[in-house]
């Protein structure tokens, strides 16, 4: 009788008891399930055990230095769906799990128990083509394109875009002719094998206030502070439109040339070629019309992988799968590839789950790990291009990813499909695009009305609105979702770097140009003017915060979010309870429809419930920086009338302008009640005379605690009210009360 491996049968489906065509009634099979150390002891007599052991100590310096009581092995193979044919995906999916150890039963050896979560470690074990393995578990695998230039790369890349087009009615672009960006390169200017380039500049039609028609593709790169790239200025602009020597150009720019030329593309824009780098004036306008640039390009390659496009190139190298020899129960060799499986970096997120994008913990996916295999998609340019972009190709250190404006394919096929990757994709651009689409089938605004200066006026709104006029209803809703994902998309851009802290509201502001028909508000230095509820944005680490570095003539204003670097912006965008706060925007409050993309102005603030509270720090710091103190030992509260409130300052500790002495006087707002029963507010600085004001801060308020008392003894928030504001006592007639107002700059 033959003895079968009781850790992987061999590997074998007839010893799985299926016979290769055999569904079981689920996605995937598990073979093995078991720790380290066990299938180092079972290799010993089994061959299948023996080459999965070989494959997963190939990539030991992934685990170097980990108990390997710790690290557990688990494999499967999936079940071809119906219609799948080539695609199916016959690899064996091996696993390694060895972090959060201690959450789990090490002694488990059970091989039904799949461990749940993404694993640490993802390999792939296959054949070539129609290469035989002596496991029928082991089947061919997806080869991955070497060079993104060669036949059968450029083939594949084409057949991504074409299934894009063919399948995506908000991708497609039958009829719609592009217009050109005022500048964009030429890469047939010498013919198809000439290496010439020349700077093009599209004839402008005055008729139809637009450059000529023709379809490019641009590039999305980092280059930042980098040395060596080739710009246009003002004194190379008349000789680039006659040539820009190849030599010249960095390799990605070189790539990005013959890559363009491949897909049977003329025109490639290239922003420090096709901006002119020192017309301050001129490059501003075009910085602002990223919307324009990005949105009517056919394609966007992006240098996903590199860091440097001065230093790196646009397709880089690529791991090759190592090969094992394995032998069958005759004797005979075969070649079996293993490879860490494409981890798709920081398009997928680091859990596994299909949650909605409300649940999701944000920013969506900026692990270490995918940072260092996706530099590009760390910066805040780029992801404003890619967000814009109606398809971004992206070239990474493991495979080519399309992304469009209804997902994402990849060579690997998995990106996508929750059978082989159960964690979620990013769907910020998907949900953008949607909204921006939207747009055009949108009611027009009831009585030409363009802007609102209530705080919850949405919720307001809704609630006054008759039910029989479902228009209005859908608008209001379209523009609450459009609001919510703005503030999904700031969260995310302000995790994100940039080289000039300049460029903070120029960089999104054609991200608000494409939601401005949605949300129809004003929009002053990052604010939508029709909601005060924006203003009660906060950092998500206020111990990283700075203001920014602003050259002569910028204003950021202290209640915009752009004016603080350092950490990721956060919002409260819902209120359960308006407690008549108001904000009025541009010159004396009269502009709430302004558009003022990267300048600000003071705000008119006005509250019925605005007390003088008291700052307190404890312990106080040992002189007189606020910095000589270790932060994690500070604590900041506000009280008035023995009621004290939690407070976290925007920056910490607080310097600059916003530095605070124990014992001042400063001015809270009360904005809104929300549902999580807490009170919000605005905290604000006093500047002088002229009632002018700065922001130094929001506060949420969970629960107050009396001074001298225990934190033990803290009451819920509304006791805050008759502390504070002992005056009031009717909150359902807060808009009858006096109003105090102050200028916020």
């Amino acid at each position: 009788m033959v003895s079968v491996c009781a850790t992987c049968k061999g590997l074998q489906k007839r010893l799985h008891g299926l016979d290769g065509a055999q569904e079981n009634g689920t996605d995937s099979m598990l073979w093995v399930s078991t720790s380290l150390p066990t299938l180092r002891s079972s290799a010993s007599a089994c061959r299948a055990c023996a080459l999965l052991l070989n494959g997963v100590l190939l990539h030991h310096d992934r685990f170097a230095g980990t108990d390997e009581d710790h690290v557990r092995v688990t494999a499967e193979t999936f079940n071809a769906k119906p219609g799948a044919g080539r695609k199916a995906q016959e690899h064996l999916s091996v696993e390694l799990r060895w972090k959060d150890a201690d959450d789990r039963d090490e002694c488990q050896d059970d091989q039904d128990e799949h461990i749940a979560g993404h694993a640490d470690l993802k390999l792939e074990f296959f054949t070539d083509g129609d290469g035989q393995s002596p496991f029928s578990a082991i089947g061919p695998g997806r080869q991955m394109t070497e060079n993104p230039l060669q036949s059968t790369a450029v083939a594949r890349s084409r057949s991504l875009i074409k299934n894009c087009l063919d399948n995506h009615a908000s991708c497609s672009r039958r009829g719609r002719p592009t217009t050109l960006p005022k500048r964009v390169l030429d890469v047939l200017a010498g013919g198809d094998d000439s290496k010439s380039i020349r700077l093009h500049e599209s004839e402008y039609v005055r008729e139809e206030r637009r450059y000529e028609h023709g379809e490019y593709v641009a590039l999305s790169h980092v280059w930042g502070l980098a040395k060596g790239i080739p710009k246009t200025t003002l004194a190379t602009l008349q000789s680039h439109k006659k040539s820009i020597p190849y030599s010249t150009l960095p390799r990605a720019y070189q790539e990005s040339v013959f890559l363009t030329r491949a897909l049977g593309f003329r025109w490639l824009w290239i922003d420090s070629l096709c901006l002119v780098q020192d017309d301050v004036q001129e490059k501003l306008e075009d910085s602002l019309k990223m919307d324009e640039i990005f949105g009517n390009a056919f394609l966007t390659i992006a240098a996903t992988s590199a860091s440097d496009s001065s230093s790196q190139p646009l397709f880089p190298p690529k791991s090759q799968p190592f090969k094992i020899q394995a032998t069958d129960n005759k004797g005979s060799l075969h070649k079996i590839n293993v490879r860490e499986q494409p981890s798709h970096y920081s398009f997928k997120a680091p859990f596994d789950g299909n949650a909605h994008m409300n649940e999701w913990e944000l920013p969506f996916n900026m692990s270490e790990e995918a940072n260092l295999h996706t530099p590009l998609l760390i910066r805040a340019w780029p992801y404003t291009e890619r967000l814009l972009s109606p398809r971004v190709l992206h070239f990474t250190k493991s495979e080519m990813i399309l992304e469009c404006r209804e997902g994402y394919q990849c060579e690997c096929g998995r990106i996508d499909d929750s059978t082989y990757d159960s964690r979620p994709t990013d769907q910020v651009k998907q949900e953008f695009s949607k909204v921006v689409a939207e747009t055009n089938n949108r009611p027009q605004p009831v009585n030409g009305n363009t802007g609102h200066n209530r705080m919850d006026s949405m919720t307001t709104q809704m609630a006054s609105t008759n039910l029989s006029n479902g228009a209005q209803q859908d608008l209001h809703r379209k523009r609450e979702e459009a609001l919510q994902l703005w503030s999904y998309i700031i969260t995310e851009y302000t995790a994100r770097h940039l080289t000039y802290d300049s460029d903070r509201l120029v960089a999104i502001a054609s991200i608000a140009k494409a939601l401005s028909p949605t949300l129809q508000s004003g929009y002053i230095a990052g604010q939508w003017t029709f909601s005060t509820l924006g203003l009660l944005w906060y950092p998500n680490d206020a111990a990283r915060s700075r203001r920014p570095k602003l050259t002569q003539g910028q204003n950021v204003p202290s209640w915009s979010w752009a004016s603080v670097e350092g950490s990721p912006i956060f919002f409260d965008n819902t209120s359960a309870m308006d407690l008549a706060c108001r904000a009025s925007f541009g010159p004396k409050g009269k502009r709430a429809s302004a558009w003022s993309p990267i300048m600000g102005e003071p705000v008119e603030l006005s509250g019925a419930m605005a007390a003088e509270v008291v700052f307190h720090c404890s312990p106080p710091p040992s002189s007189s920086s606020p910095s000589s103190q270790p932060e994690h030992q500070v604590s900041y509260t506000l009280t008035k009338n023995g009621m004290a409130v939690d407070f976290t300052p925007d920056v910490v500790p607080p310097r600059g302008n916003d530095a605070l002495q124990a014992g001042e006087t400063l001015v809270c707002v009360l904005v809104s009640m929300t549902f999580r029963s807490s009170i919000v507010g605005l905290v604000l600085k006093p500047l002088g005379g002229n009632n002018t004001y700065r922001r130094v801060g929001r506060f949420e308020c969970y629960e107050c605690t009396p001074e001298g008392v225990e934190q033990e003894m803290s009451e819920d928030a509304e006791a805050l009210f008759e502390h504070w504001f002992p005056d009031i006592r009717d909150m359902t007639q807060l808009d009858n009360y006096p109003q105090r107002t102050f200028t916020v700059v």
